[in-house]
C-alpha cells in the first residue's frame, strides 16, 4: 500500500488513516481503505445515530436534469448521473457479496413536479436525459394520475435505474463487512482535528489519536472539523415522518419532489418522508406535513424524528482530498447518503492511496461554492 506516494508509516502514527464519522458514508470509506490493505480506525461523532427512515440509491442529485445542466454545465450534469450510476453498481456489487439481505429493491423513482414550471422542465429533460444514455419516462398529469393515488401534480419523471433498500440493514452490513476487513471502531467524539503535511491528529473526548492520513466522512455535520468547507455546506431541515397510507391507495414506491427538498419511500402499508435538502428562512416550519397533506396518508398516525445534518448548497455531495494536507473529506449527502456514498469512498481512497483524486469535479470539495434554483422557485 502506498500513501501519498510514500511506503513508510510515520513512527508516532497508530493507523494509517482515521476515520470520523459513524454513519454510512464513514464506514464505507473505512470498509475500502481497510480491504486496500490500510490500517483504518473509525472515530465515532456523536452528533450521529443509527441509520433511520430512508435508504435510497437514486441517480443524480435530485432535480430536473435541465436546471442542473443549465447551472454547471451538461457535460458535468452527465458526469453526475454517471457518478450516480457507477455508485448504484458498486452497491450491487457489495450486495452480492454481503452476509445478509438488506432489502434491496430494484423499482426506479419518480420526480415528482409540484408546479407546471417543473413539469415542462422535467418533460424537456426526458428528452435530455435519453440522449445521454439514461432511460425514463416522463408523465404527464393524466398518466400519473391513471396509475397511482395521486392528484394535483401537473408531472413526473420515472428515473428507470433507481432503486431503494433498508439503511438499518445497509448500515449493519456495511459494518460487518470493515470488521471482517480489520476495521476498528472506536467511540467516542472528534473534539478537534488538526491535519498538515506530517500527518493528522485527532483530539477526541478522552485522549487523542495520530494518524498518517484522515478523512472527515459523514453524513451530520462536518463543517465544524473542518472550517473551510463551511461555504460548500448548510444544515439540512433533518425532519423525517412515518405515516400509515390509507385503505386501498396505491402510491409510487420512491418519490422525489423536482425542488430538491422532499423524498418518500413507500414500503407495504407504511410511508416514509425526509427532508433532502437545505431550508429557505421563507418556508413553512413543517413542509413534510404540508407535503402528506398532498397524499392519500393517514395523518394521524404519523411519527417525527428530528436529526441533525448537512448538505451540499447546490445538492451535491463535497468529497476529495484537501490540498496541501493528507485529509480526505465525504459528506453533505442529506438522509440520501446511499445515492453517492459507495463511489464516494472509492473516489476518496484512491485520492488518499494513490495520490490522484478521481473525484468529478462538480462534486469535489475544493469546488467553488454555487446554488442553482430549480424552476418554479422555492415552493
Amino acid at each position: 500500500m502506498r500513501l501519498f506516494g510514500s511506503t513508510r508509516r510515520r513512527a508516532a502514527a497508530e493507523a494509517d488513516v482515521a476515520v470520523v464519522g459513524s454513519g454510512l458514508p464513514s464506514r464505507l470509506t473505512a470498509l475500502e481503505l481497510g480491504r486496500r490493505g490500510a490500517s483504518v480506525v473509525v472515530l465515532g461523532h456523536a452528533a450521529e445515530r443509527p441509520a433511520r427512515g430512508l435508504g435510497l440509491v437514486l441517480l443524480g442529485p435530485g432535480r430536473p436534469y435541465l436546471s442542473v445542466a443549465n447551472a454547471i454545465g451538461r457535460g458535468a450534469a452527465q458526469i453526475v448521473w454517471a457518478a450516480g450510476c457507477e455508485n448504484h453498481l458498486r452497491a450491487k456489487a457489495f450486495m452480492g457479496q454481503a452476509a445478509r439481505d438488506i432489502g434491496y429493491e430494484a423499482r426506479g423513482s419518480f420526480l415528482l413536479a409540484r408546479d407546471r414550471a417543473q413539469a415542462e422542465a422535467l418533460a424537456e429533460s426526458e428528452d435530455m436525459l435519453r440522449d445521454d444514455g439514461f432511460p425514463g419516462e416522463f408523465l404527464d398529469h393524466y398518466m400519473l394520475e391513471t396509475r397511482f393515488d395521486l392528484s394535483g401534480f401537473p408531472g413526473a419523471y420515472w428515473a428507470a435505474e433507481d432503486a431503494d433498500l433498508d439503511a438499518q440493514r445497509l448500515l449493519a452490513a456495511v459494518e460487518q463487512a470493515a470488521r471482517a476487513a480489520g476495521v476498528v471502531f472506536r467511540p467516542g467524539r472528534a473534539r478537534a482535528l488538526r491535519a498538515d503535511a506530517s500527518g493528522v491528529k485527532v483530539e477526541l473526548e478522552k485522549g487523542s489519536l495520530r494518524a498518517a492520513a484522515a478523512v472527515v466522512a459523514t453524513d451530520a455535520p462536518a463543517a465544524g472539523l473542518v472550517p473551510e468547507l463551511a461555504p460548500l455546506l448548510r444544515p439540512s431541515g433533518s425532519a423525517r415522518m412515518s405515516l400509515s397510507t390509507l385503505a386501498g391507495a396505491t402510491l409510487p414506491s420512491v418519490m422525489r419532489t423536482a425542488d430538491g427538498r422532499i423524498a418518500c419511500q413507500t414500503n407495504a402499508s407504511t410511508v416514509g418522508l425526509a427532508e433532502i435538502g437545505p431550508r429557505t428562512s421563507d418556508e413553512s416550519a413543517d413542509r413534510l406535513t404540508d407535503f402528506a397533506t398532498r397524499l392519500p396518508l393517514d395523518l394521524g398516525s404519523a411519527r417525527h424524528l428530528q436529526e441533525a445534518g448537512e448538505v451540499g448548497v447546490d445538492g451535491l455531495p463535497v468529497v476529495g482530498r484537501l490540498p496541501g494536507r493528507p485529509l480526505g473529506v465525504a459528506c453533505g449527502f442529506g438522509p440520501l447518503a446511499p445515492g453517492f456514498a459507495f463511489a464516494a469512498a472509492r473516489w476518496v481512497a484512491d485520492a488518499l492511496l494513490r495520490g490522484t483524486d478521481p473525484t468529478p469535479e462538480a462534486l469535489r470539495a475544493t469546488r467553488a461554492p454555487s446554488t442553482f434554483e430549480p424552476p418554479g422557485g422555492s415552493q
